[in-house]
């Protein structure tokens, strides 16, 4: 198809003032404004999950401060130190089931200032952190339009290639979430360096091979996932440097020097990933890792071209989680059916395809989730607009009635999915990032609670995410209210809970499925580090002994033994019970009860009244 037949069918007229938009100079401009516009219910958001942890660490004035760490070290979270890591599972941030190693500490020194940039100038803004964000989200779509015309050249196919990248409803998973910045971040540096890298090959400019170095370092210590970059400079090498590809292998050797700088800073300065249940470190885990992509890379690919979310690989689980990976398997091996023709003859689209597979596999050392496919996302979208012109076009499209049938099938389901339906999904996915906004709203505590908690501990029998629920400390302190003395999640709260009284000190708690289930609650413990039988784990005031396992070594029934009474004042019982937080009363000795989720309810956009955060709570128990 010719860069004057934008769209099959159209009339000509239509046709050439598409075909003016999409080739105009501007076009960068608008496919940012455009991925903005759609992205502004962001605006809305608030703080949510670990930006509450950011905001506790960038403020500094937690109690905590000293086991949190300074602003410059808002991405570390998990030390590797087990005696650091005990002291702030006992005040409670972290969940009993904590594994004590754990390591989680992430090397983004450029998105961290950034995040303090807002706290210098908007501390109580979270609406212009948001804004922050959007710029960068822009910034993000700008680069890669220049860049799709730079590979593409002025076609209209560079333009097509830009707005479907901008308009991408996994776009909105990652602007609409303050901690995913980094992301954006490392994209905008990242395809920036592409830009830079092609100057060089193509116009012989020094400079830019220069600046293409320093900008894949930006994208590095920006975030992890900058070493995506990578996976377009080798696909460049091996398919469109214009000195081939052994010209072009060669000319990596400055970027291969660069990661390894930055590998070398990054385990020197004690950054790194082990015993998290849902990160892998392929630096220095790479068997686990290799296990883990093998099941996690088809689901990518599959949200990054259909509408069914990655996000599902993270939280299915057994046979539902089996099926989504055939489900993945026989719809790439569909793909690639229909885009083998295209990929035979065009090199450009062997760049797209190659680059995009090699970008989603490290992000497969975490949970599949859509807000990872930004980089392979460049690729994507390059590929999907040729792809469209090939299969739509005149010339060069195979005529034969076996390819052209499911090629065309597939083409106009692409056609809905990412130009029809993706500019509506993507201000939905914006505004609710990590699930709808008011479900996830419910997971956190916001039943009164009063301000006297210095002396007393909340105990949540249960929790649909421990991390919502354990947030409460830092939530109130970012309130200038007093949190807890002790914070105690005991079992999660999906989809039901039996609870046990066994004597006047202790509660025996069987989740249905066991513990640490939910992708939320792996994140702290990997399947490497399992319980056994009659391990305990002491708090102050508590002490938890595993007396049961599954089939697979997760805990599947505990006891918790309080030192005190369960009935003594201080203590402060909650339970998730329907679709919100309430008062629990432990049932009497020798008795049971159980709670259980009312997804309905859950699920439902109404809130039950009367639900502020920090008023009395002279109807749960009295102070002491």
């Amino acid at each position: 198809m010719s860069s004057e037949e934008p769209s099959p069918g159209a009339s000509p007229g239509l046709a050439a003032m598409v075909g003016r938009m999409l080739t105009s100079r501007r076009l960068p401009l608008v496919a940012a404004a455009l991925a903005v516009f759609f992205a502004l219910p962001a605006l809305g958001n608030g703080w949510m999950l670990d930006d509450y942890y950011h905001r506790s660490v960038l403020l500094g004035t937690s109690r905590l401060r000293p086991l949190l760490g300074p602003p410059s070290e808002m991405f570390r979270f998990f030390r590797g130190d087990s005696a650091r890591t005990g002291r702030v599972m006992d005040v409670g941030l972290f969940p009993w089931w904590t594994d004590p190693d754990i390591k989680g500490e992430f090397l983004q020194a450029l998105t961290v200032l950034t995040h303090r940039l807002d706290y210098a100038l908007w501390t109580n803004s979270p609406m212009l952190m948001h804004a922050q964000s959007l710029l960068w989200l822009g910034a993000a779509v700008f680069v890669a339009a220049i860049f799709y015309r730079r590979i593409l050249g002025p076609a209209w196919i560079a333009g097509a290639a830009a707005l479907l990248f901008a308009v991408d409803d996994a776009r909105g998973a990652t602007a609409g979430f303050l901690a995913n910045r980094n992301v954006l971040i490392a994209a905008t540096f990242g395809v920036s360096c592409l830009i830079a890298h092609d100057r060089w090959r193509k116009d012989g400019s020094r400079p830019s091979a220069l600046l293409a170095v320093s900008l894949l370092l930006a994208a590095l210590f920006s975030k992890e996932e900058g070493i995506g970059t990578c996976a377009y400079l080798a696909s460049y090498a091996l398919f469109i440097d214009p000195r081939g590809g052994r010209g072009g292998v060669l000319a990596l050797w400055p970027y291969f020097g660069a990661v390894v700088v930055w590998a070398v800073l990054r385990g020197s300065m004690g950054y790194g990933v082990h015993d998290m249940g849902l990160y892998v470190d392929p630096l220095t885990d790479a068997r686990r890792f290799a296990a883990a992509a093998a099941f996690r890379f088809p689901i990518l690919l599959l949200g990054l071209w259909t509408p069914i979310w990655a996000d599902f690989g993270a939280g299915f689980q057994g046979p539902m989680l089996v099926r989504l990976w055939w489900v993945a398997m026989a719809f790439l091996a569909l793909l690639a059916s229909v885009t083998s023709p295209l990929l035979r003859g065009d090199r450009n689209a062997r760049f797209w395809a190659v680059g995009m597979l090699f970008a989603t596999i490290p992000v497969c050392a975490t949970a599949p989730m859509d807000r990872l496919l930004t980089f392979a996302g460049v690729g994507a979208s390059g590929l999907l607009a040729q792809y469209l012109a090939f299969v739509f076009g005149k010339e060069g499209a195979p005529s034969n009635s076996p390819w052209r049938v499911p090629a065309r099938g597939l083409a106009w389901f692409f056609v809905v999915v990412h130009i029809v339906l993706a500019p509506f999904a993507l201000p939905l996915r914006a505004a609710n990032p990590v699930g709808p906004r008011w479900v996830d709203a419910k997971f956190y505590i916001q039943i009164p609670l009063g301000p006297s908690l210095g002396d007393r501990d909340v105990v949540v029998v249960n929790a649909p995410s421990a991390a919502n629920a354990t947030y409460l400390i830092l939530r109130r302190e970012a309130s200038g209210l007093l949190g807890p003395r002790h914070m105690r999640v005991l079992a999660p709260a999906i989809p039901s809970v039996t609870i046990r009284r066994l004597d006047a000190r202790t509660l025996g708690i069987r989740p249905h499925g066991g513990y640490i289930r939910w992708p939320l609650d792996r994140v702290f413990r990997s399947e490497r580090r399992p319980f056994a039988i009659g391990e305990q784990v002491r708090m102050t005031g508590m002490t938890v002994t595993i007396t049961e396992l599954t089939t697979d070594g997760r805990p599947a029934d505990a006891t918790f033994r309080f030192d005190v009474p369960l009935e003594s004042p201080s203590l402060v019982w909650l339970c998730f019970r329907g679709d919100g937080f309430e008062p629990f009363k432990p049932p009497p000795v020798d008795q049971e009860v159980e709670i259980s989720i009312d997804w309905k309810a859950l699920l439902s956009t109404t809130q039950r009244p009367g639900r502020l955060i920090d008023e009395d709570l002279d109807d749960v128990a009295p102070d002491p």
